[in-house]
């Protein structure tokens, strides 16, 4: 079977895929990102979601350790609510279109350039906060806006 990154840019429309994870004012760092890999863009008109789901900004994906990372980005102070529920439709997302007998190292991230007030991570603790990913539950992680995604693939 092909590789994880050759199975989701095969399953994703060309115009989709991103070089820059860039949104809202926020970006995060592919530098020194684990080769190969594909990022997402999940914002493009091709990317196909029920009408009125919400999703999240970037989707990456990369070979080395079959890992997944669902990105949600804002330049402003994070809001748990919002970003759990932009979280969990790119996990939703992930679903549908990585195949199941890869098991895949699921990453879902928050990524803030305001602040992180106590209540919000406090939120994000909560198992009731966590994304559930095929039967598994995982804690939202975080980074600032301007680091480099492998920060999180360590």
């Amino acid at each position: 079977m092909a590789g994880l990154v050759e199975a989701v840019r095969s399953a994703v429309a060309e115009r989709c895929l991103a070089t820059r994870c860039r949104a809202q004012g926020c970006s995060v760092s592919m530098r020194d990102a684990p080769q190969p890999h594909v990022l997402i863009d999940m914002d493009c008109e091709d990317i196909e979601i029920e009408a009125g789901e919400r999703r999240c900004d970037f989707i990456f994906v990369s070979d080395d350790g079959d890992r997944v990372v669902a990105l949600e980005l804002k330049r402003g102070d994070l809001d748990a609510s919002y970003v759990v529920e932009q979280l969990r439709a790119g996990a939703r997302f992930v679903e549908r279109i990585v195949p199941r007998q890869v098991d895949v190292n699921f990453v879902p991230l928050a990524v803030y350039g305001g602040k992180f007030h106590r209540k919000e991570r406090e939120e994000l603790l909560k198992r009731t906060n966590w994304i559930r990913f095929r039967g598994k539950r995982f804690q939202v992680d975080s980074l600032r806006c301007g680091r480099g995604i492998v920060e999180k693939l360590k």
